[in-house]
Parts: C-alpha cells; sequence; structure tokens
C-alpha cells in the first residue's frame, strides 16, 4: 500500500466519522433547542397561572402586605423576563397601586419574614 492509498482510506473514514458526529450533534441541538421552547413555554405559563390568581386575589380583596407585594413582584419579573404580555403587566400595576394593608406577622414565619427584609435590603443596596 502506497502513502496515497492511505490517505484515501483514512480520508473515507474521517469523513464518515465526521459526518456521522455531525449528524448526531446537528440532531442533539435541534432537540434540545425544542425542549428548551417548551421548558420556556411551561415556566411562562405557571407564572402567568400564579400572577393571574394571586393579583386577582389581592385586587378582590382590595389590599396586599408587603410580603405578598415583594412575592408578586418576583413573580411579575420572571414573566416579563420570559416575554408576558401586557395584561400581567396591568395586574401587577393595579396591584401595585392597592393599599398596603397592616398585618401581624404570623409567629412561625417572623423567621422567614426577617431573611426576606434582610434580602430586600440587599437587593436595594
Amino acid at each position: 500500500m502506497t502513502i496515497k492509498e492511505l490517505f484515501d482510506e483514512i480520508g473515507w473514514v474521517g469523513a464518515l466519522i465526521v459526518g456521522l458526529t455531525g449528524t448526531t450533534v446537528f440532531g442533539w441541538i435541534k432537540i434540545w433547542s425544542s425542549q428548551f421552547k417548551m421548558l420556556k413555554h411551561a415556566s411562562l405559563a405557571t407564572l402567568h397561572s400564579q400572577l393571574y390568581d394571586k393579583g386577582g386575589l389581592y385586587i378582590k380583596r382590595g389590599s396586599v402586605t408587603l410580603s405578598e407585594l415583594d412575592d408578586l413582584e418576583y413573580t411579575w419579573d420572571a414573566y416579563r423576563g420570559f416575554g408576558g404580555n401586557g395584561t400581567g403587566e396591568k395586574i401587577y400595576q393595579k396591584v401595585r397601586e392597592l393599599p398596603i394593608a397592616d398585618y401581624e406577622t404570623n409567629k412561625d414565619w417572623r423567621e422567614v419574614e426577617n431573611i426576606a427584609a434582610e434580602h430586600e435590603a440587599k437587593r436595594n443596596a
């Protein structure tokens, strides 16, 4: 076997390996992209449901607590980040206009409220 024949054989094998590997990688990318889009839509649907359910409850009640407003803000930020629509923004803005209800924190949740307040202070710093 001459060197030219050897390179010809290696060339065919190399082309076959590159072809199979490239096709496989392209297939994985296509599947991953499709699954990513489905996960994005599922997350958006979940955030949409939370925003509408919580926001509707607070609007119907006519007031919102600080911790509820903070929680809704996190939901709204994520919803908007995923490309949520203007109706969600209207609900969020309407809740922001509600009066803040005075409330006594539940003793079991006092520690959680303190941690949330610390987190909020760091986030706004």
